[in-house]
């Protein structure tokens, strides 16, 4: 969300009026003409994609064109800042989906409201535009009794062409097993026509089965086709007839006869034209008029009481049937198998999804206002909403009762209530990249590098499940049905990679069930669900005695991974949820000046997920790691050329490299042992040695310049993240520089070596520290408004850090020579780079170097694509 005074171009923010699958819409302030308008910011995933967009800018013209006293008009586009956005009409009132939350709309009100739907309609097909997202979240009911339909044509326009299988929208797209791309649409469920949920071509009619829909629910205050989720909603609307019975007895006859004739299901036998249903309800209109006349006020009244407590005595009976068929839901194994992809906004951590236990909402997280969110999407509204007080989350979990969500933000461990509530934090745990929540209240977690640690879902201190680490990396614990075992992922050397079990105590030995390339996760009909090559496979499973049999069946393709896990659920009723497989982000090295002035680029764009570039102290060469493919490895970039070459090609995890003070070699992290020790290499020659071998996990960061000393991080389930260091002699010893249960890390060396600049998350979020590094000395906060990604100028005279805002900014430091006040100034915003990635809380790691002449070198996003959240409803394994 953008906070009030963003500009967008000429345009300046006011407030939030709300966000859904097109975007997020905005009052803001036309200072040229001196009105309010509505601005509508679409999905950053919609506005890279130049072809979309360009089609996008042919549509909107002939939507611009329709001026109808009825139609939601658009003023134009503005292009800024890197944002799409849609400039509209301001329209003041409350949507009809709002109206219709307080009850049933009497006839006498419902009928012109619908009249004007349907010259809406009229004016539109006239001119060939098919809405295809018509709902009553999208007809706003002025004051003055004007209706206005919003969103027109927009479903068609953010369409992606044919080839294309990525949806901009974030109503749910419906495809089905045997659907070519073509098979591609739009919509929101419940007002989906069959041939619209078929993925079949759409025309007018579609909208006409829609009109339907919207009438039927003003009339009887609910919807024509309804469900428990989507899966029902739509067998719903392909199988199931509207109760026309529920129907006010006011109703004309020739109006149920409308309603009749705009739900067929054949399209064939469907009203063909709007302007027949406009000229219907004309006449309804004329003959429900005259008969209010001999209705007295008083029985007006009594009959509106009457209503009131019919429609209260139904929705409790309908919330006391909801919540019985909760616990009491079983798959339906007649219902046909559904698949629907839902786009969200962007997120380079795919892997953060997760489907509740019941089937009734998806949590995921995506990028807002520079910061990682987590979301909540209803499966059965279509809505979504940030939870608020996780920021920064990742790899989102649920409770068995679907009630509360675990997650990782801020080196902890923290839970939430979805109804609201509070967040809590439950433990630390620095760079948590999975867990797991049984009926017992144990959580399972795991933060890279260490074992997978179990600790009481209402906090206390974590216990670490011995023997888990030593195989590799471990990941995406999942627990079996009788919550004592629980599977989990290896990411070690190929013969030791794969799926594995182990149990709560600790006790028993790992055991290896398949080779995968992510996590795994039990379905309740008995099978194995895993991830190899991009395929998700099922294989039949016997949670009790742990075997495996059959053959493995491909369930679907092109399915998502993460930097550290799969991005893979399942449902206790069986709905299959994952992250369908995004291009790799795309980076490319240029140089920039001070003001944020883009000087060169260098090399071409590259997908290798590069990370933590370093660069040599004679400024042509970058050292930094990356995973084109498989394991991530050190990569060399040499500044003039523009090439890269591979460093290391071992099969573990080669990471987080810094160059030594001479450029001879360079020390990085590696798990090539089953330790996470210290390496050092020789640019010339490329041998290795071990600087430091012991269990922890350990992160380089810097190299002081005389060469004496190496900064480096220990990961600490106890103690968090502290900065430590080790001497370059041949005592090689090591020492404690920063240590509290706070998370520090990211440590740069002063050019003098006197002083060391640091992330820590002390205040509640990371903000950026100077101390001495050795002796006598306090720590000095340097950014007011956090802060990662510290560097010192290479004269020692500043600080650089990337604000929360995701500004480049720079903080003046004064350093007399008797030591230990130094001077701190005010920091300045330099610019806001491309980096691509929000800024995460507590993610040091680099993006931009400092060259000795004062330039920087950014490794800046050029593409960064995300692919949608994919739903599998009724899954029917292969026998």
């Amino acid at each position: 969300m953008f906070p009030p005074g963003t500009r967008v171009g000429p345009y300046e923010i006011v407030s939030a009026l709300g966000a859904g699958g097109m975007g997020e819409v905005y009052r803001a302030r036309d200072p040229r003409l001196d009105r309010d308008i509505a601005i509508k910011i679409l999905p950053a995933a919609f506005a890279a994609d130049a072809e979309r967009l360009a089609r996008f800018h042919r549509e909107a013209k002939t939507l611009a064109s329709l001026n109808h006293p009825n139609i939601g008009g658009i003023h134009g586009i503005e292009e800024a800042n890197g944002l799409t956005a849609i400039v509209m009409e301001l329209v003041e009132g409350e949507d009809l989906a709002q109206r219709i939350a307080r009850g049933a709309i009497p006839i006498g009100e419902a009928l012109p409201i619908a009249r004007q739907i349907a010259e809406a309609l009229e004016a539109a097909h006239e001119r060939g535009i098919v809405h295809r997202d018509l709902k009553p979240a999208n007809v706003r009911l002025r004051p003055d009794g004007t209706v206005k339909v919003l969103d027109f044509g927009l479903a068609k326009a953010m369409d992606p062409p044919i080839g294309n299988a990525a949806s901009v929208s974030q109503s749910p797209t419906i495809t089905t097993p045997a659907m070519t791309e073509a098979g591609i649409i739009l919509g929101t469920a419940a007002y989906m026509s069959p041939e619209q949920a078929r993925g079949k071509p759409v025309d007018k009619r579609t909208d006409i089965w829609a009109f339907g829909c919207v009438l039927y629910e003003m009339l009887t205050g609910r919807r024509a086709f309804s469900g428990d989720d989507v899966s029902d909603v739509i067998a719903s609307v392909l199988a199931r007839e509207p109760d026309l019975a529920a129907v006010p007895a006011a109703a004309p006859p020739s109006i149920r006869r409308l309603l009749r004739r705009c739900l067929q299901k054949d399209r064939h036998e469907r009203l063909r034209d709007i302007g027949d249903a406009r000229l219907e309800i004309s006449d309804a209109i004329a003959r429900v008029d005259t008969e209010l006349v001999v209705v007295t006020p008083q029985r007006a009244d009594r009959r509106g009481r009457e209503r009131l407590i019919w429609i209260a005595a139904l929705a409790a009976l309908t919330l006391s049937l909801a919540a019985s068929l909760i616990f009491a839901r079983r798959p339906n194994a007649a219902a046909a198998e559904i698949r629907v992809d839902i786009a969200t906004p962007p997120t380079e951590v795919p892997q953060s999804v997760a489907i509740s236990p019941d089937g009734r909402a998806i949590a995921y997280v995506a990028t807002s206002d520079g910061l990682s969110r987590l979301w909540l999407r209803s499966l059965e509204s279509g809505s979504s909403r940030a939870l608020v007080g996780a920021d920064g989350a990742e790899s989102p979990f649920w409770s068995p009762n679907s009630q509360s969500i675990g997650f990782f933000a801020d080196g902890k461990l923290k839970r939430v209530e979805v109804a609201g509530g509070s967040v809590e934090t439950v433990t630390n745990a620095p760079s948590g990249i999975g867990g797991a929540w049984n009926q017992e209240d144990t959580i399972l977690f795991v933060t890279l590098g260490n074992p997978i640690s179990r600790v009481a879902a209402d906090g206390g201190d974590p216990v670490a499940i011995t023997g888990l680490a030593r195989q590799g990396s471990n990941f995406s614990p999942h627990f079996l049905p009788d919550g004592r075992r629980f599977l989990y992922y290896v990411r070690g050397t190929p013969d030791a990679r794969g799926i594995y079990v182990g149990h709560l105590d600790g006790t028993s030995n790992p055991q290896r069930l398949v080779a995968s390339d992510a996590g795994a996760v039990y379905a309740s009909s008995g099978h194995l669900l895993f991830v190899r090559q991009g395929t998700l496979y099922s294989q039949r499973f016997d949670a009790s005695n742990l075997k495996l049999s059959g053959t493995a069946s491909p369930v679907a393709e092109d399915v998502g991974s993460g930097r550290t896990d799969s991005a893979l659920s399942v449902s206790d009723g069986g709905s299959i949820a994952y992250r369908s497989r995004s291009a790799p982000v795309e980076r490319q090295f240029a140089w920039f000046d001070r003001s944020g002035k883009e000087i060169s680029r260098v090399g071409e764009a590259v997908t290798r997920n590069l990370a933590q570039p370093s660069l040599s102290p004679d400024g042509q060469r970058v050292v930094l790691y990356g995973n084109p493919e498989g394991n991530p490895d050190i990569w060399i970039f040499e500044t003039k050329r523009g090439v890269f070459s591979r460093f290391t090609t071992h099969p573990a995890d080669d990471v987080m490299p810094a160059w030594s003070p001479d450029g001879a070699s360079i020390v990085f992290s590696s798990n090539r042992n089953g330790d996470n020790d210290l390496y050092r290499a020789s640019i010339g020659d490329r041998s290795e040695d071990v600087l430091l071998s012991s269990p922890e996990l350990k992160i380089a960061t810097d190299w002081s310049r005389d060469g004496s000393f190496l900064l480096f991080t220990i990961r600490d389930l106890k103690t968090s993240a502290d900065i430590w260091a080790l001497s370059m002699d041949a005592n090689r010893k090591r020492f404690p520089v920063v240590q509290t249960p706070s998370d520090e890390e990211g440590a740069q060396f002063s050019p003098d070596g006197r002083w060391i600049a640091y992330q820590s998350n002390n205040s509640g979020r990371p903000e950026i520290y100077i101390r001495p590094f050795q002796g006598p000395g306090q720590d000095w906060q340097i950014s007011t408004k956090g802060g990662t990604q510290v560097r010192w100028a290479p004269d020692g005279k500043e600080v650089f850090y990337v604000g929360l805002d995701g500004a480049l900014t720079a903080v003046r430091i004064g350093m007399p020579s008797n030591a230990q006040v130094p001077e701190i100034g005010t920091p300045v915003a330099l610019f806001t780079p491309p980096l691509g990635r929000a800024v995460q809380q507590g993610d040091y790691r680099h993006q931009y170097m400092v060259a000795a002449d004062g330039r920087f070198l950014l490794a800046v996003v050029t593409a960064s694509p995300a692919g949608p959240i994919a739903l599998i409803l009724n899954w029917k394994p292969r026998p």
